[in-house]
């Protein structure tokens, strides 16, 4: 029976209908939607109480047309599920099957899954052939139940889980790509299992355990299918068996093979010497010191890693013959030279030469490598740039950073800029260059078109004016000036570079306003122009940045109001005013209609003024560090403080704040540093606080009262810094605080409280463990970044300083000016590790603990002003460190201690008001010294070298005495006997002087007793 041809088009639009209305199937639908439920976000995790927006695609009833969702076209069921990292590969098979070059870059998922067996909604996808969750992090979930998925042809996973990799996954025979990653967790002793699948062409265990899979190479010689092998940072170097006798003479069409980060030796190397049809070798980061002679055998390698091994400094011999090789990787390998052969390679496109020992010029074997695309010489000793690297046009990557270079041939950089049309980024950051970069006459119009995206030159000194010629750079959307000596004004045509989303000016001279046009930069994300010298008023302009995400105008000296079109930002994260001259009312917040994603608001060391906003986290829901320090704020903290569930700083010291501290305040359980100091707060503190990650608690130089409270230990258990000086606290110090071990800092000074020392102060650890701080690669435990930005003030050494970077290394005790009687607890001693000691203007009395000498950090010790008695014990002597020591106004008796540190604490300042002290700095005798001693011999019986000083002060003392007398004397009488007349004339002129002063006496006599007579 013959069909009709507009019969057989209906029957294809029918078809077509169906198909189509079929749409997805309720039921996967439902098991997709619990999937995302589970998913959390790595970059939200801190803020538990903002639910983040996952696969925001995935909604409505289409779930065939959601992202990483596909569907079969005729069944309507899901046969792909793709959820990817945002800095993954494309895990689509046949990019991971195909002949290309490889990434072997960690990734990381930007999601993960919790509180979810994952069997509970991927078990529904019986048709499953594609799943890719390596943007996910599937925790501990176990993942048995996928081998009863057996048409899955692909399987990418990201899991954290602790134990064995299911053999069952040997079940999916059908499998083509298999990838694993872990994070050192997961592992492996027996991988049979793989060699069921004999389909399999990509197979990539990533950081997964493998040290004790003693059939690794066995099974993998049992897979003659596959062409990528990806086995990085799996351990393989601690296997405990040998792996050269193996020989894979079955793996004839493997073009990619990853064996890097395993910490292999030689040896390994001779069982891949048959797998000659290897194109991509990657052996990077492992502990070769030699190639095998058998290595330029390997004819058809287009891409060799050997970075970061133990190879010497003349290497690779056996790669003279390797001139068809494309890309090259010799970073990290203890080169001193580049390889004569090298200018041999006229193929290669990438070179990384990075992080070597490379001196002198850029080497001049580079100059025949006309094919180069990237070039890295980054973190060498080159010390000059040659004109001839301007040849290398084809290049798109060039980094130079992090050398020595300190010249630069005259239009060698404009050579570069001017000529590499194609140069997409190019990196000079970390030289000691200076003067121009680029003279203002420099040719740079030889390409038509540049495609320059990135341009560091941030680090340098150098010192002349933006060059009008960077309006050239049309594509520039990188450009990082920053730490250099620029001057002059912005030019407009910064304005005019719309691709640009990243711009840093810091660190420079450039003065003048901020030009208006720079809100024209749509695509600007990241802008910062701190300290400069720019003037003016913030351009209302900035508010038109709709993509700013960071943006810092800190440290210049800009004045007027902020703009409140910058409130307006809907996608700024951090924004940095500080260290200006900007005026106006902090209450102007409540315009900012749009910043609901701000995370950083730093506006300190201003003129502001005014009151906080009530309705700060309407405002700003999402703040974490606010910093409104010094400045004029004044009024009440508001109590809606409490609602910023996520804030970690909150720093409104050196204000005019008034009122009580909000009780709402104390239980922000997110908070890590708190700063009200230099106020006009008052009120006592609460008793039930919930401040469990807090660090530093700074309240000084207010006017609260009140006894301090007995928190529990569990109020502060990670506290560092607590801060109370200043204030009007009385009564004892509780016991309570012996329990915040972790302290280093306790400063009550100033303050009005009694009693005793607790003798349970000893038990703060966090003061007793100096060394603990500093690990043994030299870096400072919870050295963080934010850690450098704190600000406490403290007095040591007499002086109040302000620690900042080394604030994490700070531990001082001050008790100063209260009203603490009784004596010095002796469980002090063991606060091994303290650095500052004040007792200073107390009622304490009793002797200084004998075991004073155990605190060998002490830099400085202050007892000055109590009641303290008997000797000053000899063990203080040990304390090395000792610079400062204030022993004054006490009732002390009794010798000063004589030598090593002894020996410099020598100024009698340090012992004044202690009448009953003996010794050299007092200048009073101890029974037993006599003043004819010449010698004064020290207890070793070393010459006291301060009394025979005092010896030769005493005769060059009275040498200069009689020089003078003998000087004055023969300079008048020895005149006269020589001159005559001259003494003649003096001796006429002292005869009549006298008989003027012998008759004006007689008169007065005589007018005397006139007057005598008359009464």
């Amino acid at each position: 029976m013959r069909i009709s041809f507009n019969t057989f088009v209906f029957v294809l639009l029918l078809l077509f209908t169906i198909t189509a209305n079929l749409g997805c199937i309720e039921q996967e639908r439902q098991a997709l939607l619990i999937f995302k439920t589970s998913l959390h976000s790595f970059f939200t995790d801190d803020d538990p109480s903002s639910p983040p927006i996952m696969l925001p695609s995935w909604q409505g009833h289409e779930c065939c047309k959601w992202e990483g969702i596909a569907c079969n076209n005729v069944t309507a069921h899901v046969t792909k599920i793709e959820i990817i990292s945002s800095s993954s590969l494309s895990s689509s098979e046949e990019d991971a099957t195909s002949d290309i070059e490889p990434n072997y870059d960690a990734l990381f998922p930007d999601l993960y899954v919790q509180h979810l067996n994952l069997n509970q909604s991927l078990l529904h996808f019986k048709h499953l052939i594609h799943l890719d969750l390596s943007g996910v992090s599937l925790g501990s979930s176990p993942i048995n139940f996928l081998g009863s998925m057996r048409k899955l042809r692909y399987l990418s996973l990201c899991t954290e889980l602790q134990g064995m990799i299911p053999s069952s996954i040997g079940n999916l025979t059908d499998l083509r790509v298999l990838r694993i990653s872990s994070f050192h967790e997961a592992y492996s002793h027996d991988l049979i299992w793989v060699a069921q699948l004999s389909s399999l062409q990509y197979l990539a265990f990533n950081a997964v355990n493998l040290s004790m899979a003693h059939n690794l190479f066995q099974v993998l010689n049992m897979l003659p299918s596959l062409s990528q092998i990806h086995l990085f940072d799996c351990e393989l170097g601690n296997m405990p068996i040998p792996l050269h006798p193996i020989s894979l003479m079955n793996l004839t069409n493997v073009q990619v093979l990853n064996l890097a980060s395993n910490s292999l030796h030689d040896q390994v190397l001779d069982a891949f010497r048959n797998m000659t049809s290897v194109r991509f070798f990657d052996i990077s980061q492992n502990s070769f010191t030699s190639l095998p002679q058998w290595f330029d055998k390997l004819n058809k390698l287009v891409g060799l890693y050997l970075a970061r091994n133990r190879f010497s400094g003349r290497i690779l011999p056996n790669l003279e013959n390797m001139t068809f090789i494309r890309d090259l990787d010799l970073s990290d390998t203890n080169l001193c030279s580049v390889p004569s052969w090298l200018s041999k390679c006229k193929s290669l496109v990438k070179l990384g030469l990075g992080c070597n020992f490379l001196r002198g010029p850029i080497p001049y074997a580079l100059r025949n490598l006309t094919s180069l695309t990237v070039l890295d010489l980054s973190d060498n000793n080159l010390t000059s740039i040659p004109t001839w690297l301007g040849e290398l046009k084809s290049l798109i990557r060039l980094d130079l950073e992090s050398n020595n270079v300190t010249s630069a041939e005259e239009g060698s950089l404009a050579s570069i800029l001017g000529n590499m049309c194609h140069l997409k980024g190019f990196y000079l950051s970390g030289y000691k260059l200076q003067g121009e970069v680029f003279p203002i006459n420099s040719n740079i119009s030889s390409c038509k078109n540049y495609d320059l995206e990135e341009l560091d030159l941030s680090n340098n000194n150098f010192s002349d004016k933006l060059p009008i010629w960077l309006e050239k750079f049309k594509s520039l959307s990188y450009l990082d000036l920053s730490s250099n000596s620029f001057s002059g004004s912005i030019l407009h045509i910064l304005g005019e570079m719309v691709n640009l989303t990243y711009l840093d000016l810091s660190s420079n001279f450039f003065n003048g306003v901020i030009h208006w046009n720079l809100g024209n930069l749509e695509k600007l994300e990241y802008l910062v122009l701190s300290s400069n010298l720019f003037t003016g008023v913030i351009p209302r302009s900035l508010g038109k940045l709709e993509n700013a995400a960071f943006m810092s105008l800190a440290c210049n000296q800009l004045h007027g109001n902020i703009p409140h079109s910058l409130g307006k930002l809907k996608n700024l994260y951090s924004l940095n005013l500080s260290s200006n001259s900007l005026e106006g009312t902090i209450s102007h917040l409540e315009r900012w209609s749009a910043a609901k994603s701000l995370h950083t608001l730093s506006l300190s060391n201003n003129q502001i003024n005014g009151s906080i906003p009530e309705n700060l986290d309407e405002i700003i829901p999402e703040l974490r560090y606010l910093e409104l320090d010094n400045n004029h704020i004044e009024g009440s903290i508001p109590d809606s403080f409490c609602k910023l569930k996520a804030v970690v700083t909150i720093d409104l010291s050196n204000n005019k704040l008034s009122g009580v501290i909000p009780t709402s305040i104390m239980n922000m359980t997110s908070l890590v540093w708190l700063h009200l100091n230099n106020n006009s707060l008052h009120g006592e503190l609460p008793l039930f606080i919930n401040l469990k990650k807090l660090l530093i608690l700074d309240l000084g130089e207010n006017r609260l009262s009140g006894a301090i409270p007995s928190w529990k230990n569990d109020t502060f258990p990670e506290l560092q810094i607590l801060r109370l000086r200043g204030n009007m606290f009385n009564g004892t110090v509780p016991s309570n605080l012996c329990q915040f071990s972790k302290l280093q800092v306790l400063d009550l000074a100033k303050n009005s409280l009694r009693g005793s020392i607790p003798h349970c102060i000893g038990n703060i650890t966090g003061m007793a463990m100096l060394e603990a701080k500093i690990m043994p690669n030299g870096t400072l435990v919870n050295a963080t970044k934010q850690w450098n930005q704190e600000d406490v003030k403290q007095v040591i050494k007499g002086r109040e300083l302000d620690y900042t970077k080394n604030l994490v290394l700070l531990t001082n005790l001050d008790l100063s000016d209260n009203r603490f009687d009784g004596s010095i607890p002796k469980e002090l001693s063991s606060l091994s590790g303290l650095l500052g000691l004040n007792l200073s203007y107390n009622d304490l009395s009793g002797e200084i603990p004998e075991m004073i000498g155990d605190m060998r950090s002490l830099e400085s010790v202050d007892f000055s002003h109590n009641k303290l008695f008997g000797a000053i014990p000899s063990s203080m002597s040990s304390l090395t460190f000792l610079s400062h020591l204030n022993l004054s106004n006490n009732n002390f008796s009794g010798p000063i201690p004589r030598g090593n540190q002894f020996q410099v604490l020598d100024d009698p300042l340090i012992y004044s008001g202690n009448p009953y002290l003996c010794g050299v700095p007092v200048k009073a005798m101890c029974p037993g010294d006599t003043d004819t001693d010449d010698s004064h011999e020290d207890p070793e019986g070393y010459e006291d070298e301060d009394g025979e000083n005092d010896k030769l002060d005493k005769i060059l003392f009275y040498f200069v005495i009689a020089l003078g007398f003998a000087t004055g004397f023969w300079g008048i009488i020895g005149v006269l006997y020589v001159k005559k007349n001259w003494r003649y004339a003096c001796f006429g002129y002292v005869d009549e002087v006298a008989d003027r002063i012998y008759v004006a006496i007689v008169l007065k006599v005589a007018k005397l007793k006139n007057k005598l007579r008359r009464r």
